[in-house]
């Protein structure tokens, strides 16, 4: 029966599992694998009849207990050569070690034996601190030195999130990039976010951005003086000062470092706008992961980055209100030793969108591209959340959907020549402004024809636009102010929304004539 959430789980009949969570791998031909994380058991309640009543009833209060699954096979192999242990002890751990490590096969009789011999043993030997019925593995880390809350700070993982620790969002301009990362980032759309939004932070590259305002440096800093006493009440004085001055990697990076159960992330907008291998100078060799998201390789720390991780990381502890002195020492010595190196935690996860259609940007070499992964936003990807909305074009105006004008207008560049990373994505206009209808025509050539002028049909002018010749700016602006879509080669007009006809359905027939 379920009577108690401080009796171990492992006791026969104390709880019944609730519910668990598996991952799935499906590497294997025609094979399923799940891999349990951890377990929620229900207990305190009897659904057994006769057990605690004479009646057909479920009695007590229900508790629940979530087993660790993870952890718990860390501190069974961690034990397993424990010299502090008694053989028995250390013999009954290392069975289970063999099993999870996969050198033996689990029986189920020899298991449940090896347990209860363990817990019958550790009775008899600690009579008077271990009942015989709580967890034994509890016991064991308490008599080895090990308390399970020391280790808790160095040893406890984050919350797993099943996504790469270096990811790009790379697409056309107005795919959505920015918008997808941010929601699977923090949440949106009625669905939650991998992060916290307070251990998010966001930074944009540009070309003149550099190493030193990316991961830190010496620089001129802005001190409030302190006022003498017989100076006036109020008076504020600042002084500059040099100091070392931390960046956006540095500020992310040392806060996963002090808070190793929490998850942090590193968002760099454009991140090919600046020279990324100069921006992130040798920290790029941290982008090397090893399978459970640290890095694979470390890298020496400059000398005035030491001398600033070395107040800021140890003193965290001390601000802590850490009241145990073990807990607090244990922590400042592990913080103290991040002090010497870099490595980046498994908790810190640098997500990052490309636009590689922008013009002057800076190409990434394949070194630096290896280290992410990337996810593609295709150009249509979103353009569901735009159903409905419809645009002015032409004199006199009639009304066409946004995303079959779009649609339109990426067909003739393609049969143009022109690449897809140039193409129009959904939100290239923001939906807020293709609403505002009075403005649309001045917002349409502010945009994409200026756009498409200059950039992405710069060299194919007279295979996208109508005017024959070499036109101006000017000229396809008036000729789009007076003949909206027909001002693209090769298109006819779009159905009017007004004339009650299905637009989707007539887009490939309006849309299908050669240029």
């Amino acid at each position: 029966m379920a009577s108690s959430i401080n009796v171990s789980p492992l006791t026969t009949d104390n709880y019944w599992l609730r519910s668990m969570w598996l991952e799935v791998d499906r590497s294997g031909v025609g094979v399923a694998t799940f891999i349990p994380k951890d377990f929620v058991f229900e207990g305190g309640l009897s659904k057994r009849q006769g057990v605690t009543t004479q009646r057909d009833t479920v009695t007590g209060d229900q508790q629940f207990f979530k087993l660790d699954y993870s952890r718990r096979i860390e501190d069974i192999i961690a034990l397993t050569d424990e010299a502090t242990l008694p053989d028995y002890a250390r013999n009954a751990l290392g069975y289970y070690r063999d099993i999870y490590l996969g050198n033996t096969v689990y029986e189920y009789e020899k298991g449940s034996e090896t347990v209860a011999n363990l817990m019958r043993d550790l009775s008899l030997d600690y009579c008077d601190v271990y009942s015989g019925y709580s967890d034994p593995l509890d016991f064991l880390m308490e008599l080895s030195g090990r308390d399970a809350d020391v280790l808790q700070v160095a040893k406890d993982v984050p919350r797993e999130i099943h996504q790469p620790r270096n990811l790009i969002y790379f697409g056309a301009p107005g795919t959505g990039k920015s918008y997808e990362l941010n929601k699977l980032a923090i949440g949106g759309d009625g669905e939650a976010g991998c992060f916290d939004k307070d251990n998010v932070t966001r930074v944009t590259f540009h070309p003149d951005y550099t190493y030193a305002q990316f991961v830190g440096c010496y620089k001129p800093y802005s001190d409030i003086k302190e006022p003498k006493e017989d100076e006036p009440i109020g008076k504020i004085e600042e002084e500059i000062t040099y100091r070392f001055v931390p960046g956006p990697f540095l500020e992310t990076y040392i806060k996963a470092v002090q808070n190793p159960r929490v998850n942090y992330l590193l968002i760099i907008e454009e991140i090919n706008r600046a020279n990324s291998a100069a921006t992130f100078g040798d920290i790029f060799q941290l982008l090397d992961r090893k399978s459970d998201g640290a890095s694979e390789y470390e890298v020496d720390v400059p000398i005035e980055m030491r001398n600033y991780l070395a107040v800021f990381l140890p003193e965290y502890a001390t601000n802590a209100h850490i009241s145990d002195p073990v807990k607090l020492l244990s922590e400042q010595m592990r913080l103290k030793s991040e002090c010497e190196r870099l490595c980046l935690p498994s908790n810190m996860f640098i997500w990052a969108t490309m636009n590689s259609a922008d013009q002057g940007v800076f190409p990434m070499d394949t070194a630096f591209k290896r280290r992410w992964d990337f996810r593609y936003m295709g150009i249509n990807d979103g353009s569901s959340k735009l159903d409905g909305i419809t645009v002015p074009v032409g004199e006199p105006a009639h009304m066409v959907s946004w995303d079959s004008l779009r649609r339109g207008i990426n067909k003739v560049l393609l049969d143009a020549g022109v690449n897809e990373d140039k193409l129009l994505g959904p939100f290239f206009i923001s939906p807020s402004r293709l609403r505002d209808a009075a403005h649309f025509t001045q917002t349409f050539m502010d945009k994409v024809l200026l756009y498409l002028f200059e950039d992405a049909a710069k060299t194919k002018k007279s295979k996208v636009f109508s005017i024959e010749g070499n036109p101006t700016y000017s000229d396809i602006c008036d000729d789009f102010k007076a003949r909206g879509e027909l001002a693209f080669k090769g298109m006819k007009e779009l159905a009017s929304i007004d004339d009650g006809k299905d637009v989707e359905a007539e887009e490939s027939d309006n849309i299908g004539n050669e240029a």
